[in-house]
């Protein structure tokens, strides 16, 4: 059942050759009947008709059936590591497995020593591969541009030490429009809401959930594909966030992967959907045809739910801006690659940015770097060696109604997935360590699998809606969705609240009055969520505020491990009590140099292993918590089930701690067993994390 429903036209694009430029079919009409099949031929060049031939368009809903089966890409979803013998020009990739890694860079993998010596016989593949294998970013030799042209890195100073090019006014302009956006990806790793063995323990067992302020699917996507085959229970799920664009990326996700048959033709186009910035033509136009078909079908039955697979189904409250969101998805004339290419380097790529850029840069390996930097020049999740030639159409979603990206400049996929998982999905298929991104295309191809096959097997009933997550609570109360499927009289076994809890958004005392009265009397209940921003409030929530005697102790048990930036172990440093000017003086004169890049990155990496439990019990005690959970009837739990503790923990909540036991104490931290590990999951992951502590303060929709 849809409620609300706004018609909209919707725009069929057939766009773009080889050479990336675009060409585009003429909108449908209202009338969902009038379609034009006269189309431009495959991006390849060959002069096949881009669509089957055998559609009857004057059946719509059949027209749609014959886009979304038939509709597919001349290079299929990949199952295994590729060779890395691509031949763009001429629209040729070798179709065999890359088993013989390149021992320079170890980012690409050729099927044989002489597919790799036909590939470098091959001029252009050779000069592309030349580049990147001996790219500068991958010497050990290279620094940021702070350290070369010796001054401090514009997040320390903006009044001096700036680039030639920069003014303090123009900095501060840009870093508020490139620090500030929408969070498509996630920023926190998937959790399992419901986890089953360790809570209900009942496969049979009818369970309900609710996002009231979910972001994008990946907690969904983790909660449902960690249930067992064989749970024979009826879930309801619902989903609610209050930015347009999330929920309308988050509906369009659900049909692709419940309503595509061919299930390895739905998870890839629900990976590029989700995550990569341009996908083929042909995913264009299925998904187009996918929205199509669910508005046709609710506007000619209202009162029907959309099947997802076989017993799953989807009810969605649709607004006019989800409308035209759809319409937004649906249509290549609104935004063309040239346009979407220059409006993604121009934010991946910002003078004013440069400085962030290579503070993320320098805590990593040098091929990580080139990986990061392949990621952020032409923002399609695949491995690196790749073809890539057919990803000719922009992912509108990924864009705002007027053609402006709508991250973050440091907005990247892998921050919302556990990295120990994506290196051993990635490896398991072929890949290399290096290959993080690759690594990250089958990871993401192996989660999303394993959540189509739950939608199709098990009995799920999604509800969406888009509003702000108290209005919601009070309508729910007030009876005001009963027919939505949500009586006045519903309580869930999972409210995950997300980071709502934090003071700039709705604040503790207004998510649990609001939502504590619809948590379900269980012993299993629980209401999930966490604080990103309390540790800036706390005087103590952060290393760097706890005191020399703390930071000297944290800093001298980093240099013993050998994991000071810059330093090997037993090294000596400064005393972190030295006033900052000698360091300064030293520096400029050229005498630091690698060593300020460790000091530049040290600052987070404490964080790492500073115990900020007390300190947070501090905090939670400043917002009354204690009087909140006795008007709420709520209490904390001492013991987590869902997921470790972190930063905060109620029959409510978690920022979940990498590297600690579910049953772990609160002040338990992380256990990095190795370098190796440390690497994996502080310094890869604070690159891909926040440059500088400045979170976002809402959404905007333009």
């Amino acid at each position: 059942m849809i409620l609300g429903l706004y018609c909209i036209s919707l725009g069929l694009h057939i766009c773009a050759n080889a050479s990336g430029r675009s060409t585009h079919q003429a909108p449908f009409k209202n009338e969902l009947s009038l379609i034009s099949l006269d189309v431009p031929p495959d991006p390849s060049g060959s002069g096949e008709p881009f669509l089957p031939t055998d559609v009857d368009a004057s059946n719509p809903e059949r027209l749609f059936e014959t886009l979304r089966d038939k509709l597919k890409p001349k290079f299929p979803p990949l199952d295994v590591l590729p060779c890395a013998n691509v031949q763009v020009v001429q629209f040729k990739a070798c179709p065999k497995q890359g088993t013989k890694t390149c021992s320079a860079c170890k980012l690409v993998s050729y099927c044989s020593k002489v597919c790799y010596s036909i590939a470098c016989a091959a001029k252009n593949h050779w000069r592309i591969h030349k580049r990147d294998c001996k790219n500068q970013l991958k010497s050990d030799d290279w620094k940021p541009a702070w350290v070369v042209e010796r001054r401090f890195p514009t997040s320390f100073f903006i009044e001096t030490n700036l680039p030639a090019s920069l003014s303090a006014e123009s900095l501060r302009a840009q870093m508020t429009e490139f620090d500030s956006g929408l969070c498509l990806w996630g920023n926190m790793p998937a959790v399992d809401l419901i986890n089953l063995a360790e809570n209900e323990k009942d496969k049979s067992l009818d369970l309900s959930i609710a996002l009231v302020a979910s972001g994008d699917l990946r907690h969904v996507v983790r909660t449902i594909s960690a249930l067992p085959e064989d749970y024979s229970g009826h879930l309801q799920v619902l989903l609610n966030d209050v930015c347009p664009p999330v929920v309308a990326r988050n509906i369009v996700i659900l049909l692709i992967l419940g309503t595509v048959p061919d299930e390895t033709m739905a998870v890839d186009i629900a990976l590029h959907f989700w995550y990569s910035v341009f996908m083929p033509a042909e995913y264009s136009t299925n998904i187009m045809a996918i929205v199509a078909s669910f508005l046709l079908r609710a506007n000619t039955n209202p009162e029907d739910q959309q099947p997802l697979g076989q017993r799953s189904s989807l009810d969605c409250l649709i607004t006019e801006q989800l409308g035209q969101l759809f319409r937004h998805f649906g249509m290549s004339t609104i935004l063309s690659m040239a346009e979407a290419q220059n409006e993604y380097d121009r934010v991946r790529t910002a003078s004013s940015r440069g400085d962030y850029r290579d503070r993320m840069l320098a805590r990593l390996k040098p091929s990580h770097r080139l990986a990061f930097q392949e990621f952020r020049r032409f923002g399609i999740v695949l491995p690196f060696g790749a073809m890539n030639a057919h990803f000719n159409v922009p992912n509108a979603s990924l864009f705002s109604l007027n053609g402006k990206w709508l991250q973050t400049d440091y907005a990247d996929p892998l921050a919302g997935w556990d990295i120990g998982e994506i290196l051993d999905a990635g490896t398991a298929q072929g890949a290399q360590p290096e290959d993080i991104y690759g690594c990250l295309y089958f990871f993401l191809s192996h989660e999303l699998r394993t959540f189509a096959r739950r939608l199709r097997e098990l009995h799920i009933s999604f509800r969406v809606v888009a509003t702000d997550a108290t209005i919601l609570s009070r309508v729910i109360r007030e009876d005001g969705l009963s027919g939505f499927g949500i009586p006045a009289s519903a309580r869930f076994d999972r409210i995950d609240v997300s980071n709502i809890f934090d003071l700039n958004y709705v604040g503790i005392r207004d998510v649990l009055t609001h939502w504590g009265p619809l948590l379900k009397e269980s012993r299993t209940a629980a209401l999930v969520g966490y604080f990103m921003n309390w540790a800036m409030i706390q005087p103590d929530g952060r290393a760097c505020s706890a005191g020399d005697i703390e930071s000297k102790k944290l800093i001298r048990a980093l240099i013993e491990k050998g994991r000071f930036p810059g330093l090997g172990p037993n090294s000596q440093i400064l005393d972190p009590r030295t006033s900052f000017a000698e360091p300064a003086r030293l520096y400029l004169m050229g005498v630091l140099g690698d060593l300020h890049i460790g000091l530049v990155q040290v600052g987070d990496e404490l964080n790492a292993m500073y115990d900020n439990s007390k300190a947070f019990a501090q905090y939670l005690k400043h917002q009354k918590l204690e009087d909140i959970l006795r008007k709420t009837r709520l209490k904390l739990r001492k013991k987590h089930t869902i997921v470790p503790h972190g930063r905060f923990a109620v029959t409510i909540l978690v920022s979940q701690r990498y590297k600690v036991p579910l049953d772990a104490a609160p002040n338990t931290l992380p256990d990095f067993s190795d370098n190796e590990t440390w690497y994996q999951y502080v310094r890869l992951v604070l690159s891909y994390s926040h440059w500088f502590e400045l979170t976002q303060t809402g959404w905007y929709f333009s």
